[in-house]
């Protein structure tokens, strides 16, 4: 980026820009409460993270996780603050919304209805909370927004690029800790397959399924390096879920886009969804997220001759590696292993057949390896305590304590057959570790 075209963007940084406001003991309380609340959490690696930034303070180091849930977000954001790591993150447009207010919205329409009361004259919209709390935006569309002087600024796609980037070296520059989220998958229909033009789905997967990390996130690491001459080092990322808190909102969510609800109106209703499932009281599920080791970039042969090229083959190089390094750091839970025994159509099944579908999958996992580090898969969740894979009849157990109860009824037992009765959910956690189990399904055809 030209010099001057980066003084012009920085012109603009008010538009995205973060604050990092320490939080009051009182705040960091409610958290850990809502988190305690909501998941049995298990953090791996995290230590690392903490010795090499203790060791290393002038680099910049960028995280880079898998997003499957808006919790994504919160609870990196939460782990971070609690390990006195002064990271922050980035978020869409659907997180940063001006018109919806903390006090006069979100805390009496989805925790408790007398916070209207309490925190009367209070004023804080949920986009200034994310800015003050360390967030810093990410424009996902073409935009026009106004100036506190009534002029207007029109963001087109290119305007958004060059802020992004502009942004990026700024925060590399400082050697700032940041996240950000490259995952994406394809969504190809008609005319489009036909052409082989694809349409990128960014932000959250839908469908449990990530088909890659997008390379212009790690582009803009690389160009932010050499224009700084700042360190950068990628940290990979895995946040794992069972379940995800929005897994039976997104058929909703989806529903509400087709219908042409206004953007507010769903990011109101998409929040404010997360934020109940956190306080509400229910069985709480498993998070785990992990952190791999820290990896430069090594930029020493970007700067002469066709530096453009190099650069974008580097940066498809680190999203190629970085998603292979996420994807095998996923763990197994209980469900995967009981949602992929089914057929693609989820069809009934007996519990004779399911409990011989799961000893095959048991035998197939004992001795998996995945990735080009050919590492062993993680059973953390589905060991006995003589690290043994659990019996499909635990493994069954365990399942129906999650996607079986009182708020959730995702499968049943009818009969002597099991029966899927969500199955955009089901599929969703067939998904999640559906890179494993390639080979194993072929074995099946």
């Amino acid at each position: 980026m030209k010099e001057q075209l980066y003084e012009k963007m920085k012109s603009m940084f008010h538009l995205l820009e973060h604050r990092y406001d320490e939080i009051s003991p009182l705040e960091m309380t409610i958290a850990q409460l809502a988190r305690g609340n909501a998941f049995n959490t298990r953090v791996v690696g995290l230590e690392g993270i903490k010795k090499f930034r203790d060791k290393n303070p002038d680099c910049a180091i960028t995280f880079k996780p898998n997003h499957l849930s808006e919790a994504d977000f919160i609870m990196l954001s939460l782990i971070f603050r609690e390990n006195n790591l002064k990271v922050v993150t980035e978020g869409g447009s659907n997180l940063f919304i001006d018109k919806i207010d903390i006090f006069k919205d979100l805390a009496p329409g989805f925790v408790n209805p007398g916070f209207k009361e309490y925190s009367k004259g209070d004023k804080l919209s949920v986009a200034e909370y994310l800015s003050e709390r360390g967030a810093f935006k990410v424009f996902r569309e073409p935009v026009t927004l106004e100036n506190d002087d009534g002029s207007e600024i029109i963001l087109g796609k290119k305007e958004i690029l060059s802020l992004s980037r502009a942004y990026r070296y700024h925060l590399v520059e400082n050697k700032n800790m940041y996240v950000t989220f490259p995952g994406y998958s394809y969504i190809k229909s008609g005319i489009l397959e036909f052409l082989k033009m694809d349409e990128i789905k960014t932000g959250r997967s839908y469908t449990g399924r990530v088909d890659g990390f997008h390379h212009l996130p790690f582009l803009m690491d690389v160009e932010a390096s050499l224009h700084t001459g700042v360190d950068v080092y990628i940290v990979d990322v895995n946040i794992s879920y069972e379940p995800v808190l929005e897994d039976e909102n997104f058929v909703e969510i989806k529903r509400l886009q087709d219908s042409g609800m206004s953007s507010d109106n769903i990011y109101l209703k998409d929040i404010g969804y997360v934020i109940k499932q956190f306080f509400k009281d229910k069985k709480k599920g498993n998070l785990c997220i992990k952190f791999g080791e820290p990896y430069k970039i090594d930029t020493s042969v970007l700067k002469d001759g066709l530096v453009s090229m190099k650069i974008k083959k580097t940066a498809q190089k680190l999203a190629g590696l970085t998603f292979d390094k996420v994807l095998t750091m996923q763990p197994i839970f209980p469900a995967n292993i009981y949602f992929s025994a089914f057929d693609e159509n989820f069809s009934r099944m007996s519990i004779a057949r399911m409990k011989d579908k799961i000893d095959d999958i048991r035998d197939y996992l004992r001795t998996l390896v995945w990735g080009k580090a050919n590492r062993q898969v993680d059973l953390h969740f589905v060991l006995d305590y003589n690290n043994h894979i659990i019996s499909a009849d635990e493994i069954i157990n365990r399942t129906f304590q999650v996607f079986n109860n009182r708020d959730k009824q995702i499968t049943a037992l009818d009969g002597d057959m099991f029966v899927i009765y969500n199955k955009d959910v089901a599929l969703q956690y067939k998904n999640h570790t559906i890179h494993f189990f390639k080979d194993f399904f072929k074995k099946e055809e």
